[in-house]
């Protein structure tokens, strides 16, 4: 029998037994408040509708998961499945832990030409793909529509590229002394995040496609560090400064996260606008991708598919559409974030969230490799670097190359 052959046969068989096969199975996660709440009002609806499983949802810190998860395979005491954060998900499926999900996939009615691009080039290793998205987050702009107004500038209209941004940032600093854009210059993954964004808008990777080699080194690289070099010492739109101007009302504009449109309304005392972040003239909207990747741990033939059912069920796009409503999460299915009935509670209840939908497209994830986080540190620090006017862009792309690519080999 092939393999194909007999996913399709424990799946069957597990259909057929339905309620008379008790599945227990683990789920680990750091989904806690009321994501945790959402998840667990779930799995409750899903055992509900399939009385012959137990899922025991187990909440683990954030900081401790891929610890505890690497602890769990050494003594293969491995739950039945579990999420981690994308930049995370490289180690685990090097792990030989995890269960390959593309004969699952095939035998499902699971379509992953329905998913957007971004999130899906994690969770694969030699071919086979390991991991599936479950939520996602993105990065947009966000505005002080006060401060538009007092600069003159039209409170509902945001800059779309980066020479209205200039332009939108100088007016605002000249007519109200507010800084026009807030940059993150705080180093490390905020800054190497955001700085990607304006990398990919000029056209520009960070690695090589074979993810082997740097890539940022190039002319889109120098023009994405040389405008933000330039909105600081240049132009005079950006300072550099702790992170939180914009929340004070001290900057007009800034990038942030899709779940500041929850946290921001609660923060700010000036009404707000959000768009898709403004992209190089001549380049194309960018954005840049967090969140979460569900994968299995081998088990025996039952279980897996028990684990796979669970997992098929909760990327549908009925259940997406609820557990992104309810969570806040972007969608990670074109289905989803087309779905009437998820844009009306957008409209309705989170309407700064749209753009942030509206970007998914073209959101980006950062490169799926091991070592991700020092390489994002060095490319954090040269990016700094630059923007402190203490190298030219050239060189510090340079300089960031010259470390970065003995990680990669």
């Amino acid at each position: 029998m092939t393999s194909l052959a007999r996913k399709l046969a424990i799946l069957a068989l597990f259909a057929l037994l339905g309620a008379a096969t008790a599945q227990q199975l683990s789920f680990w996660h750091y989904w806690d408040g009321a994501n945790g709440q959402v998840l667990q009002g779930l799995i409750d609806q899903y055992q509900a509708e399939n009385p012959g499983v137990t899922i025991e949802a187990v909440f683990v810190p954030g900081s401790e998961l891929v610890t505890r998860l690497q602890t769990a395979i050494q003594g293969r005491q491995t739950p039945s499945l579990a999420i981690a954060d994308l930049v995370t998900v490289p180690l685990l499926t090097g792990s030989g832990a995890l269960v390959p999900l593309d004969d699952y996939i095939a035998a499902s009615n699971l379509d992953l030409d329905d998913y957007f691009p971004g999130p899906m080039v994690y969770g694969i290793r030699d071919g086979r793909r390991y991991s599936l998205p479950v939520s996602a987050s993105n990065l947009a702009l966000f505005w002080n529509k006060d401060l538009f107004e007092q600069a003159g500038l039209d409170p509902d209209v945001p800059p779309r590229t980066w020479s209205e941004l200039i332009a939108f940032g100088q007016t605002i600093r000249e007519r109200t002394g507010a800084w026009g854009f807030e940059l993150f210059t705080q180093g490390g993954e905020g800054t190497s995040w955001q700085w990607q964004v304006f990398l990919w808008s000029a056209g520009g990777e960070v690695l090589s496609a074979d993810l082997g080699s740097p890539a940022f080194h190039s002319a889109a690289g120098e023009r994405a560090l040389g405008m933000w070099a330039d909105l600081v010492h240049e132009h005079g739109v950006s300072t550099i400064a702790p992170w939180g101007l914009f929340g004070r009302g001290e900057a007009a504009m800034v990038m942030d996260g899709s779940w500041m449109t929850q946290f921001f309304p609660m923060q700010v005392r000036f009404p707000l606008g959000s768009a898709i972040f403004p992209y190089a003239d001549d380049g194309v909207p960018a954005s840049n991708l967090g969140g979460e990747q569900v994968f299995l741990f081998a088990s025996d033939a039952a279980t897996e598919a028990a684990a796979w059912d669970f997992v098929a069920w909760f990327s549908s796009t009925e259940v997406q559409v609820e557990w992104n409503r309810n969570t806040g999460f972007m969608p990670i299915r074109a289905s989803v974030a087309d779905d009437p009935a998820y844009r009306a509670w957008v409209a309705s209840a989170r309407p700064l969230l749209q753009p942030f939908v509206d970007v998914m497209p073209y959101a980006r994830a950062r490169p799926p490799i091991t070592n991700y986080p020092r390489v994002s540190d060095l490319l954090a620090e040269y990016v700094l670097e630059a923007v402190h006017a203490r190298m030219t862009p050239a060189q510090a792309l340079g300089a960031a190359e010259s470390e970065i690519a003995p990680l990669l080999r």
